[in-house]
């Protein structure tokens, strides 16, 4: 049994918790059974040149547990038929806005009673997001990732056993196909809502994007704009901040932050135009709000509650899928 104790000497997790989850994987593999006899303290000490106190901190840890049983005089013994491990899941969202409140909302309610969430946030800070996980390695049983969009994070997403780790809502094009991933795809979700609304696009003149940068916004949104737009044959600009003088009549635009839709709906009002006649309004990923904001602002959106609970599904089932999360555009007034 000493050969299932898997030491990476190099390894950020501490050696204790390398113990420890072995005897976790052992039993997930049904390679052990209750009753099967745990390698002595001197064997496991000689055999990974650990110091006692190490590997008396795994075993204690593993008897509180309820996994092994100690008999005075002839050792440790496996005590249970199965880990029947509780998940305890690290959760690391980029950011916190209503619809990731949705997404959160969506996970924790699949995960139930049957697992533990702690929720952590980066904010796209590079800093932040190697400190927060390369202090939680070794004590959770999955980590879901936000990950910031960039080759840099490899790095440290390295450091997660890979058999534990699932990329969210971002992060498709570099890591969906090296984890199990729910992530969404820009670039095909903004050309599909559109063409689904060519219909009411066709109305205006001219179509504008506002895109702020520099932003967080992924810029494969931009590439499936402009890809519909020279398509269709549809005139448009791409304007990286909005004020009063760009609106005009007969113009169709397409926002993705607050902000900027506040402004045109107030400079629209301000000129008595009225949203789905004079001017149309699409905004980015929907939210409450925005279906009574101007008696209803159409928006092109994944589903974040979706999303959620098909992450849930993967953590909990351990799959390998990598799922594309649905996204259409939703018509209101505004368009």
């Amino acid at each position: 049994m000493i050969d299932l104790i898997k030491i990476t000497p190099d390894s950020p997790v501490p050696k204790y918790k390398q113990i420890i989850n072995s005897i976790y994987d052992a039993l997930d593999n049904k390679v052990v059974e209750k009753g099967n006899k745990m390698p002595s303290i001197n064997e496991l000490c000689r055999k990974y040149n650990l110091s006692r106190d190490t590997v008396i901190t795994a075993f204690n840890e593993l008897q509180s547990r309820g996994i092994v049983t100690s008999q005075p005089g002839k050792g440790y013994y496996i005590a249970k038929p199965s880990a029947d491990q509780h998940h305890h899941i690290f959760l690391l969202f980029d950011n916190l806005t209503s619809y990731k409140e949705d997404i959160y909302s969506a996970f924790r309610e699949e995960i139930g009673r049957k697992g533990k969430v702690e929720i952590y946030f980066h904010h796209f800070n590079l800093k932040i997001f190697n400190n927060l996980i390369e202090d939680s390695i070794g004590d959770y049983t999955a980590y879901v990732i936000m990950p910031i969009p960039s080759k840099s994070v490899e790095p440290i997403l390295d450091l997660i056993p890979k058999d534990k780790i699932y990329i969210l809502d971002r992060g498709r094009r570099l890591f969906g196909r090296k984890f199990p991933s729910v992530c969404q795809n820009f670039k095909e979700d903004v050309y599909n809502a559109l063409r689904s609304g060519s219909d009411l696009i066709g109305k205006y003149q001219k179509l504008s994007m506002i895109f702020p940068e520099p932003s967080n916004i992924p810029r494969d949104i931009k590439r499936g704009f402009e890809r519909y737009c020279k398509e269709i044959g549809m005139d448009y600009d791409i304007i990286q901040e909005f004020s009063a003088d760009k609106l005009a009549k007969n113009q169709a635009y397409l926002v993705f932050d607050d902000k900027s839709l506040v402004k045109l709906v107030q400079s629209a009002q301000a000129l008595r135009f009225v949203p789905g006649r004079d001017i149309g309004i699409i905004s980015y990923n929907d939210t409450p709000l925005k279906s009574v904001v101007a008696t209803g602002i159409t928006t092109i959106s994944t589903d974040f509650t979706a999303m959620g609970k098909s992450m849930a599904d993967l953590v909990l089932n351990r799959k390998k899928d990598h799922i594309i999360n649905p996204c259409s555009l939703i018509r209101r007034n505004s368009m």
